[in-house]
């Protein structure tokens, strides 16, 4: 044992396996961008619009679903193994009565106005397909993924989600740009199929080692008996906070809906910017999830030292993979330019805009990096209400209604202002979170509850 309370071996034994996790889930996105990006620009602005807008919807069944991870380790650590199966079963039965709802909302979105006439072909024929089956599959796929995560067993995440990458991929390729003789390019609608189709491989590869034998010993997976009181319970837990990371969502769509509706130039350089930050943010994502766990089990021995000794760890981490990123981002800009260009040979004019944007990508994912680890440990104290609340708050208040407000002025003829407010407002949060933080509410509640239990 050192200061952090692991050995240095345990911590990047349990960290590295939940970062690569969060990395591979990204490089689904990324690859289904940069094919549509290849294939035409007007179909990638649509699918990251179309994708926003999914993410806003589908986000409530998933966060839901993921709440099956906290029982599942809460069965693992007491020792309660025949219940770890549980919980899965009543997160699938849920993604299963989702198909309710979006298959329905599938067939109307059409008259919702999500897309600006530039983009309403293609993004309709891309949302549609993924509305339909994606709210649920991946609602499905949370719940099995849970059962994994949740007893530590990243591994096995890892290796499905990497299959899923490659096959997505290939998919990708063939669908969008079609195969001569076989079928026509399908443009955003065939990425839209390939991605249902590799989510469909993940799930049945999920459920194949879900039901695996020594799980079903040890385990009880084959337990599917449908519990009414389990299922609410898991909600209870989980529709507070998807609520509150909708409105978040429900920020960016906005933003990218206003971008189209603006100007194409400005939605194609937004195309690329979301692009390029889901491609890094996932040391932060991965980072503050395996924080958040080894820090709640610090809690648990009321090692609050080793907290603030294992957090100081993972930001020299981000620290050192920001200064990295400087070569892409700033010091060697040109090189993302020249991506960015033969993928689009129509975005030579934009480049001052690219610019000014990757400075700015920059800047946020170093305080993204900051913010999301404080936030690790506010979570495994309990405190997970706060970060949420300021985070939808001062996206909506410093980013969204400036932006909506100059568009509505007529003056939104460049993406430099939205991006001059989103490194601002994040500033703000890392200001706010790091005084959270330091008020040790987090730690003296949860000393609290355990000590009147003890009581």
């Amino acid at each position: 044992m050192t200061k952090y309370g692991f050995t240095f071996s345990q911590v990047m034994r349990f960290t590295i396996p939940m970062i690569l996790t969060s990395l591979v889930v990204t490089l689904m996105f990324v690859t289904d961008r940069l094919v549509l990006g290849r294939y035409s620009i007007n179909a990638m602005t649509a699918a990251t619009i179309g994708g926003n807008f999914l993410a806003m919807t589908a986000f409530l069944g998933v966060s839901i679903a993921n709440v099956a991870t906290v029982f599942v380790g809460q069965y693992n650590g007491s020792g309660e193994y025949e219940k770890i199966g549980r919980p899965v079963w009543q997160m699938i039965y849920f993604g299963l009565m989702l198909f309710v709802i979006f298959v329905p909302a599938s067939l109307l979105c059409h008259k919702w106005g999500i897309f600006a006439p530039a983009y309403e072909y293609e993004g309709l024929n891309y949302i549609k397909p993924l509305l339909a089956c994606m709210g649920s599959l991946a609602c499905i796929s949370t719940a099995l993924t849970a059962f994994f995560v949740g007893r530590g067993r990243s591994m096995v995440i890892i290796v499905v989600f990497a299959c899923a990458n490659i096959i997505n991929l290939f998919l990708d390729i063939m669908m969008v740009f079609g195969i001569d003789g076989w079928w026509a390019p399908m443009g955003a609608q065939g990425a839209a199929y390939a991605t249902i189709i590799t989510e469909i491989c993940q799930v049945i590869a999920l459920f194949i080692l879900f039901l695996h034998p020594r799980n079903r010993d040890k385990y009880r997976t084959h337990d599917y008996q449908f519990r009414r009181n389990l299922l609410l319970k898991c909600m209870k837990v989980g529709v507070p906070l998807s609520l509150t990371r909708l409105i978040t969502l429900s920020s960016w769509f906005t933003l990218a809906s206003i971008f189209s509706y603006a100007s194409p130039d400005i939605a194609a350089v937004e195309a690329f910017a979301v692009t390029i930050w889901v491609l890094f943010i996932f040391f932060a994502e991965g980072g503050s999830r395996a924080l958040s766990s080894l820090a709640a089990n610090l809690i648990g021995q009321h090692n609050r030292d080793g907290v603030g000794h294992l957090l100081s760890l993972f930001l020299r981490c981000n620290y050192v993979l920001c200064a990295l990123l400087l070569i892409p981002l700033i010091w060697r800009s040109d090189i993302v330019l020249q991506i960015i260009d033969s993928i689009n040979q129509d975005f030579a004019h934009l480049h001052d805009e690219m610019l000014f944007v990757l400075y700015s990508l920059w800047l946020q994912l170093l305080l993204d990096g900051i913010y999301y680890l404080f936030c690790g440990v506010l979570n495994a104290g309990g405190d997970t209400k706060f970060p949420m609340v300021l985070e939808s708050t001062t996206l909506v208040l410093g980013v969204v209604l400036p932006t909506v407000i100059i568009y509505h002025m007529g003056l939104l003829t460049t993406i430099k202002y939205t991006y001059t407010l989103l490194p601002i407002t994040q500033i703000i949060n890392v200001v706010l979170v790091y005084y959270r933080y330091k008020q040790q509410k987090w730690y003296k509640l949860l000393v609290k509850e355990q000590s009147n239990v003890v009581l």
